[in-house]
């Protein structure tokens, strides 16, 4: 994996973070409720406050299934799938710092895990193979 990619996927991890923030950051937990979505960062009201609603009064099965879909990428979900990833940017990192493994099997472990943590930060890069500064090469 080449410094760019990480580079590339630190600054989407950073933007999805900084929009997740701006929504509420981790007191926001979201639920769907019918076609609307409600904020759970209030738990004594009665009916939480609204964060947003399907297009229809009453609205339809697929309203609902949009209220779900919106609720399951409530702010503080989406920090924690942030994490996650820097999570495994940082073993990256870390397999590339170490002084150095002692002997053949240790340097083939040190490279079978750097090979796996690379493949799967490509995996997570095509997740924005759409962005404009996505690289075909970085595709797994």
């Amino acid at each position: 994996m080449t410094a760019d990619l990480v580079a590339f996927l630190q600054a989407r991890l950073d933007e999805r973070a900084a929009a997740a923030v701006a929504a509420g950051g981790t007191s926001e937990v979201w639920h769907a409720l019918g076609t609307g979505v409600h904020s759970a960062a209030i738990p004594d009201d009665d009916v939480p406050p609204l964060i947003t609603t399907g297009p229809e009064a009453g609205g339809s099965d697929e309203d609902a299934a949009r209220a779900e879909h919106i609720a399951l990428h409530d702010p503080a979900q989406v920090l924690r799938e942030v994490e996650a990833a820097r999570g495994l940017l940082r073993q990256y990192t870390a397999s590339g710092t170490s002084a150095g493994p002692s002997d053949a099997l240790d340097r083939f472990a040190a490279g079978t895990h750097r090979a796996a943590v690379d493949m799967a930060a490509r995996h997570l890069a095509q997740a924005y193979a759409d962005h404009s500064d996505y690289r075909p090469e970085w595709r797994p």
